[in-house]
């Protein structure tokens, strides 16, 4: 009696195990690497793509990453931590290849507007309707697009101030939104900066965002710790995509690199708008 209570009790301990695991599963899924051959390809080639707009542009990994392969993977919170992980990793990689453009005088402002608007943008969650405010930016981010793809012009001046204030908005926005991206990008090709310069000023705010939310995320319990290393098997591929945008920017003119960076912020509001309306 009393060894066929035992083996009871472990078949039931084994059966729990069992369900445990199975529920479990869904969280892990990006960890498995060979899951299918499908996800394999398909995951590569999101990281590849959203690495060459991040080498090309300067930002817009997550822009590209996050949408693309969230139709993938069952699990969006841990797809965008992931985007937020391989995106500052290619930031620094970006950051390397660009160090001869990171001036003091576009350096400070940007990292002080990002430093003060991101805190405020996350203190700003459970006090607004982050659905509506996304869906606005998206809008407002797409019919910018739409004027400047039809010759509309708009210039401000340069100097330090409007980069602040871009980074500063920014930085809100992506504290309560994960859309602030656009914000400085818009200012960069406002003020007619030089390709390198506006990579170097864009990389910045973007590595300096993605490290706030990933310590955020981590400290609040929104992310796990081992999410972390979820994302390892999609470096190469996200590697290799940042180093062909770097080599592509190279060959383009400025004109043209002004209208790439209008048609990032364009597919931004697109994945704004998609979001918003699964939610």
């Amino acid at each position: 009696m009393r060894r066929g209570s035992v083996v009871k009790k472990l078949e039931l301990k084994i059966s729990i195990l069992g369900d445990s695991i199975s529920q479990d599963r869904p969280r892990f899924k990006i960890m498995l690497i060979a899951s299918t051959p499908l996800f394999l390809v398909a995951g590569g080639l999101t990281a590849l793509a959203a690495g060459f707009v991040k080498g090309f542009a300067g930002f817009g990994f997550a822009v590209v990453f996050t949408p693309l392969f969230s139709l993938i993977s069952d699990d969006p919170r841990q797809v965008v931590f992931v985007a937020l992980v391989l995106g500052a990793i290619m930031s620094l990689g970006v950051i390397a290849e660009i160090r001869h453009a990171i001036a003091r005088d576009r350096t400070i402002p940007v990292v002080f507007g990002t430093m003060v608007g991101t805190p405020i943008g996350i203190m700003l969650l459970g006090l607004i309707d982050r659905p509506a405010l996304k869906f606005a930016i998206a809008g407002l981010a797409i019919g910018i697009t739409i004027l400047r793809l039809t010759w509309f012009q708009i210039r401000i001046g340069p100097g330090a101030w409007p980069l602040a204030i871009g980074a500063f908005l920014g930085g809100i926005l992506n504290g309560c939104t994960s859309m602030g991206g656009p914000v400085p990008a818009l200012i960069v090709v406002w003020q007619r900066q030089g390709i390198n310069d506006s990579r170097a000023i864009l990389v910045m705010f973007n590595l300096l965002s993605y490290l706030l939310a990933i310590t955020v995320a981590l400290g609040t319990g929104i992310a796990r710790l081992p999410w972390l290393i979820s994302g390892v098997w999609l470096l190469p591929f996200a590697a290799l995509g940042t180093f062909a945008g770097v080599h592509a920017v190279r060959r383009i003119s400025q004109t043209t690199f002004a209208y790439v960076i209008t048609a990032v912020v364009g597919l931004a509001g697109i994945a704004g708008v998609i979001s918003v309306l699964k939610t």
